[in-house]
């Protein structure tokens, strides 16, 4: 491979990088206020959470990051998957995977885990499909 094409491919993996910290510290930033019972009861209640995102934060989103950011997330927005953010739950907001993988004082809670984690992926998909309905229509 020649210099020109790794250096390429490296900014575009650091562009990326970047991008998916971006993701990350803004969901964790919306997550501050967000306790382990709350989580229980939008899973219980099958809330939506892209209806009730403020629309300060979708404006937010769709002025300020997705402008600097298109080619990246309509590149790799299908490699953001619930796993990949369970995953970061994790690893930043262990109370909050707890409730979604029903570990610790959730075990005993009186919804299903795969309940649960369909309610983590169907949150997922429709943020993606919101964010791909704007790129769309400023395309």
């Amino acid at each position: 491979m020649e210099l020109k094409q790794q250096i390429k491919r490296f900014v575009e993996n650091l562009a990326v990088q970047f991008a998916v910290d971006a993701v990350r510290s803004y969901l964790l930033h919306r997550l501050e206020n967000i306790t382990a019972a709350d989580c229980y009861t939008a899973i219980k209640n099958k809330v939506n959470l892209w209806q009730i995102t403020p629309d300060s934060d979708k404006t937010y989103i769709i002025k300020k990051i997705l402008p600097r950011f298109r080619k990246l997330v309509i590149r790799y927005m299908d490699d953001i998957t619930p796993r990949l953010v369970l995953e970061w739950l994790r690893r930043d907001r262990p109370d909050l995977a707890d409730v979604i993988e029903k570990k610790n004082q959730w075990a005993y809670a009186d919804y299903e885990k795969e309940e649960a984690y369909k309610w983590l992926a169907s949150q997922v998909e429709n943020i993606k499909t919101n964010i791909k309905a704007v790129l769309s229509e400023a395309g």
